[in-house]
């Protein structure tokens, strides 16, 4: 009897799974134990497809009974405190989210960049009758130190729970 050769799409047939699922599964697997075999035909031997495929259900399924419900309930607790922690340190302000901080800097970005695009056109009035090059290095760094001066004082985004600081009455 011959060998049975079948193409990827048939062997997932086989298993009731959809291809992608088993390629996933297959792209997982160590070197020896890819349950996709190619022949010189370009197809796959389904003998071997199948015993490792069966081979791949039994490991699965022993890993799965070996934890006992403590285990399980010890891996859970371990998620929740992770959980919590987080939580915790966004709470203190020591964590913000990432889609803040990004929505922040872009802000940021689009502004200093119409600023220093705009730059020229707004001094080349206050320029054009300088004849000093002192006067002309001092309108244009004064006009850089107020675009830096924005970004430094880009607040951070609130971290949820944190207030924040009020200026007592002294320090107005």
């Amino acid at each position: 009897m011959g060998q049975l050769l079948l193409t990827k799409k048939e062997l997932a047939e086989l298993t009731g799974y959809t291809y992608r699922r088993l390629y996933d599964i297959d792209r997982d697997l160590p070197q020896g134990a890819k349950l996709f075999v190619p022949t010189d035909s370009g197809k796959y031997d389904a003998a071997t497809f199948v015993q490792r495929w069966v081979r791949f259900n039994v490991e699965r399924t022993e890993e799965a009974a070996g934890d006992d419900l403590e285990t399980i309930k010890a891996k859970h607790e371990a998620v929740k405190m992770q959980k919590t922690e987080l939580q915790l340190q966004t709470m203190r302000g020591e964590m913000v989210e990432v889609d803040a901080v990004a929505a922040l800097w872009t802000n940021v970005a689009a502004t200093v960049a119409g600023r220093l695009m705009n730059m020229g056109r707004r001094l080349a009035g206050r320029l054009v009758h300088k004849a000093r090059e002192e006067d002309v290095a001092e309108i244009i760094d004064g006009e850089i130190r107020d675009v830096l001066t924005m970004i430094a004082d880009t607040p951070m985004p609130e971290a949820p729970g944190i207030q924040p600081e009020k200026e007592s009455e002294e320090e107005q």
